[in-house]
This record gives structure tokens, sequence and C-alpha cells, in this order.
């Protein structure tokens, strides 16, 4: 267990930071922020332009491997789009009606006449627009009871990320605004872009992640690599962050550029507005600043890397490729909870070791699971819980935040970093992918679904690669600390303060075997070995350059 506070990437002052949630995991990962939104603000560090100190805008999705090796204590800063009219015209109709100012209702008019105004066609324009809008309302993805402008586009291209905008309607009340020029050009008085209520910096850790890896030394991660089971030549630093600058910048191809230009158009109907509220510095001295992650995470961030490089470099449809990046980083948010926990508290009982990362999930079929097993996934959740609460109490974490000088009391910093931030987090965002059920009431417990058991078999084998089924379910154990059967499940049962029982191992044969056949990834070769198979292709250089 380690005894001092976590060190920060990167190299920041951390020192006002006394929540002892924010301290331990990062600049941060919150309750509030949904399982799309992870990945939509993950996506707008990848897909927007990127600063580091005064240095020239970064482009590519990462920063070069030799920019991020000599990085130290340099905020990273990147600069999403603001698109008002954009939002507007798409989503209005989509927000309470209590939410929508006199001043936005007199926007959208415009907005509606002068793309009616700009249509020629033998049908009717008005008809034309109201398909317009209901087109780009269909891309809605999160906040539906939030005003138009907090919501999140589902991020089928890089043009619907968006900066979160929230609408200060206290603010407007007061100062009675009536007019839609007054509000864009008090742009910052009348709305707030810098609150991070929604897109609440997890995506960014995310993405710090993965730089935090790829700065540390290749002795570290070859010796990680090893005890997962990675290859030296798909584990180096190099074929890692070459595979990933490849990747992230093929996420969205030729396919989505009509679209594109319809968002650029729209958004373009009154420059005014999007001037006023995208101010340019050029140097990126007005954008975001990313947050910070513990210098301890680079392991699991290493293997989110190799993993995202797999199913980037999987020949997939672009929609299903998004969804399974939004199971990746919500999945990545809670093994981050459980590895860092790990390393900062006991673990529940002293005989089980855990995956490679020190924790352990038992997982079960989602409707056929035997009573032992459910009752030992509960037990085990349980213990994931007590792991993360445990940490929190850590006495380096428990000195800082209640520390001379502290604004807020010790005992609301610790209830505030286990409800929003801590094994609160946990159970509520495992519950929003599918893999912690019953949604209410008591009993709850791991299960495995299709859609998680897509993700792992995309991210745990290389395109086309094939592997037996012994070997499969130890790549889940390793890189997840996911038990289903067999050694790994007793250790995991150990691990969570059971006593060993073989009543807990499937009866009937293998459930997980029987999910794997049943989504078209098992082949049996005879009754004692079967063979699980990535079933795409790799994708091609053509299509990543399309």
């Amino acid at each position: 267990m380690i005894d001092s506070l976590p060190k920060p990437f990167p190299a920041l002052d951390v020192s006002e930071d006394r929540n002892p949630a924010m301290r331990l995991f990062g600049l941060r990962f919150f309750q509030d922020q949904t399982v799309l939104e992870y990945l939509t603000e993950f996506l707008s560090v990848v897909s927007y332009p990127k600063w580091l100190a005064d240095g020239e805008p970064i482009r590519d999705p990462l920063p070069p491997l030799s920019v991020l090796r000599s990085w130290s204590d340099q905020k990273l800063r990147y600069k999403p789009p603001v698109r008002l009219n954009l939002k507007l015209f798409a989503l209005l109709g989509a927000s309470r009606a209590d939410s929508r100012h006199e001043t936005h209702l007199e926007h959208y008019r415009m907005i509606f006449d002068a793309l009616r105004r700009s249509i020629s066609s033998d049908q009717s324009a008005e008809r034309i627009v109201r398909v317009l809008e209901e087109l780009l309302r269909g891309y809605q993805g999160a906040g539906l009871n939030r005003t138009w402008c907090a919501q999140t586009f589902y991020p089928v291209t890089a043009s619907l990320i968006t900066q979160e905008t929230l609408w200060n309607d206290t603010v407007a009340k007061k100062r009675d605004v009536r007019d839609w020029n007054e509000a864009v050009s008090h742009f910052h008085t009348f709305f707030s872009v810098s609150k991070h209520r929604f897109m609440a910096r997890g995506g960014e850790l995310l993405y710090l992640q993965i730089c935090n890896a790829l700065t540390r030394d290749s002795e570290s991660t070859a010796d990680l690599a090893r005890r997962v089971g990675i290859t030296e030549n798909e584990g180096s630093l190099e074929t890692l962050h070459a595979s990933l600058q490849d990747g992230l910048a093929a996420v969205y191809g030729v396919q989505v550029r009509s679209l594109d230009r319809l968002v650029e158009y729209i958004e373009g109907l009154h420059p005014e507005t999007h001037g006023l509220t995208n101010e340019d510095s050029g140097d990126g001295s007005n954008a975001q600043v990313c947050g910070w992650c513990p210098r301890d995470s680079w392991q699991e961030g290493y293997l989110f890397a190799v993993e995202l490089s797999r199913v980037l470099s999987a020949a997939l449809d672009p929609i299903e490729r998004l969804e399974l990046l939004m199971t990746g980083c919500t999945l990545q948010v809670l093994r981050s909870l459980c590895a860092q926990s790990a390393r900062y508290a006991e673990p529940p009982a002293p005989n089980g070791r855990g995956g490679v990362l020190g924790y352990a999930w038992i997982f079960t079929h989602p409707y056929s699971a035997s009573r032992p097993s459910r009752l030992a996934s509960q037990r085990n959740l349980q213990a994931v819980q007590a792991l993360i609460y445990r940490a929190l109490r850590h006495p380096a974490l428990q000195d800082n935040a209640g520390r001379a000088g502290a604004r807020t009391d010790l005992k609301t910093l610790n209830k505030e970093a286990d409800t929003k931030y801590g094994h609160k987090l946990f159970l509520s965002l495992g519950k929003k992918l599918g893999i912690i059920a019953p949604l209410k009431g008591s009993g709850a417990r791991f299960v495995m679904t299709d859609g998680l058991l897509r993700y792992l078999v995309m991210a745990l084998l290389r395109p086309e690669e094939r592997c037996t089924d012994r070997v499969f379910i130890e790549r889940l154990y390793r890189h997840y600390g996911i038990a289903v059967e067999g050694e790994n499940l007793t250790d995991a049962v150990l691990w969570s303060g059971l006593p060993a029982n073989s009543s807990v191992q499937p009866e009937r044969g293998s459930w997980l075997a029987e999910m794997l056949r049943a989504g078209g990834f098992l082949t049996e070769l005879s009754d004692a070995c079967a063979v699980v198979r990535h079933p795409f292709g790799k994708l091609r250089d053509d299509r990543r350059n399309a």
C-alpha cells in the first residue's frame, strides 16, 4: 500500500485539491457525467487543437512522442467550438418548454427563416427545413431534460462535438435581457462554458491517462506487457503511439462529410453569433484547461491504450466503433477507480491476489446464474465498494483534506467523495453501463451483457486473432480482474473475503462459452478445446486515409 499522496500527471500544483476522491483519482470522475459524455469529452480532446505551454497547436490526436516524453508541468489546453446556432436549431424543440427564454425563441425563428429563404426547391421550403431539424435532432445524445444549449449530441462526427454551454437563467432574469444580440455580446455573462457540470473532465482524464502511459520508460511498460500477455511488437510505446495516432485520426471518415457541411452551413447562418461565442486567440490562451490524473495510473492507462488500439484498428461499422469506444471509456473509469483504490487500501482478504491491477470482479450470467454464484458476485461487489471507501480514508488523503485553511469540513468532504466521486459513482456508472443489476432494489451483482462481451472480444484480441477459450478467460482476469470460472473465479472469491467454494463454479458447462457461441465468437474444435475468434479484419490503410 502506498503511504504518500498521489503524484499528479502533469506535475501541476494540486495543493488546493482537498477532496479525497479528486486527490486520489484525479480531476475528475463525476457522478453527473453520462456514459455518452465520457466518450464525447474524450473525442473532444482528440479532435480539436491542443496546446502545451506556449507551443504551436497540436492538431494530431496525440502530441508527438518526443513532446510527450519532455512533458513535465505544462497544462494541456484544447478548444472545442461553441455552436449555438446549430444547437438552437436542432435542440430547442427537444428541450423543456419552461427552459426556453424569449431571446432563444427569437433567434430560433431567425435561423429557421434564414434557412428557409436559402432553399430553392419545387417542394415546400418550410417542410424541408422541418425535415433538416428532425434529422439533426436525431443526433441528440444526452441531457434530454436540460436546456437546449446544455445538451450533448451523439458524436457521429467531430463537427457535432461542442463545448459544454450553460444558460445562466438567474442572471438573465436579473438583467432582464430581451435581445439575443445582447445575450451573445455579453456571452460570458449570460452563458457559462467552464463549469464542467456535465462534461465534467472525465473524458479529459482518460486522455491524460493515455498520455501518462506513453511518457513511461520502455522497461516499465514492457514488464507490464509481459505480465498481461501483450506481445513486444504490439506493446512497444513507439508502435502503440503510432497505432493510436492513426486509429484516432480515422474515427471519422468520408461518410460524414455531407453532415459536416450541413452543420457548418447552419452554424454560419448567423456569423455574428458564431464570432462572438468562439473567440480565438490563436495561441490557446482562452482554451479549455485539462485537469490531471494520478501518475500511478499509467498502468491502467497503458492497458486502455492497447485495447483502444485494437478496437480502432478493426474494420468496424463507424457507429458500432463509437458504441464500443463508449463502452471502453466507461469500463476504463470503473477500472481506474478500482486500480487506484487497490494501491491505497488493503485488500478485503489476504488470500486472493486479484487481477494484475490488484482487484477482482465476479461476473455472472444475466439471467440463469445459480444462487451461490449470485451471492458470491453480490459479496464481491460489496468488497469492491468497500475497497474504494477504505482508500478514500487513507491517512494521507484525510490529513490533506482536514488541514488548516480548508473551506469545507472533513465530514462534508468525505460524504461528497463517497457520493459523487467514490463507491457510489462506481455503482451508478456500472448500472448505467448495464453490468451491475438490478437497477433498483437489493442484491446488486456484476452481470455479463452481450454488449460488454462484444467489446471485450474486440479489446482483448487483435483483428482476426484467435485464441483458446482458456487464454481468453485468462486475459479477462489480467486486464480487468473479471472472473467467470476456474482458478480465476476461485481467486476472486478468496479476494472478496469468502471461503473457497466449488458451488460458485458453473454447473452445466461454461455460460461464458454459450454467450460467446451465441455472439458468433466461439468455434469448438473438440469437446475439450474451443477457439475464440475476433470476427473482423484489420482496417485497411486506404480506409484510414479516406
